[in-house]
């Protein structure tokens, strides 16, 4: 291969190790973002304005479109668990007004005792479940 050969396979090999390179900076970059600025998982809340004027204990922020507020509602039904649903897509400004009260944003929300899980984490509605007697 000639001299100059050789060149322009240096070269194409630098640009793409510099292509590659960035790529996982920028990667790295992404997911770290993402990382930092996810909403916390266990919010804890003064939870008492979410359990007014009914006697379940556990309530529950969804839109119907949400494939995790289908999965947890077929949960909580599988394990006769009672609880109130509240669609913040409904229009009622009093329920977006509660989910909203929670401070993280992100379906679904499941206020027990006085957290709120935000997602639908099977293991730490069990516990929480379980802390009350209601799994």
């Amino acid at each position: 291969m000639s001299s100059q050969g050789t060149s322009i396979l240096k070269s194409v090999a630098v640009g793409l190790l510099c292509i590659i390179g960035g790529l996982a900076v920028g990667s790295g970059s992404h997911m770290a973002y993402l990382w930092l600025t996810a909403p916390p998982q266990i919010i804890q809340i003064d939870s008492a304005k979410h359990f007014v004027n009914t006697n379940e204990k556990v309530v529950i922020y969804v839109t119907q479109w949400c494939p995790y507020c289908k999965e947890l509602k077929s949960y909580l039904n599988q394990n006769n668990i009672a609880y109130v649903e509240r669609d913040i897509e409904s229009g009622d400004d009093n329920i977006v007004a509660l989910y909203d009260s929670i401070g993280a944003k992100g379906i679904p929300k499941i206020v027990i005792g006085n957290i709120a899980i935000n997602g639908f984490n099977k293991a730490k509605l069990d516990e929480e479940l379980t802390k009350l007697n209601l799994l």
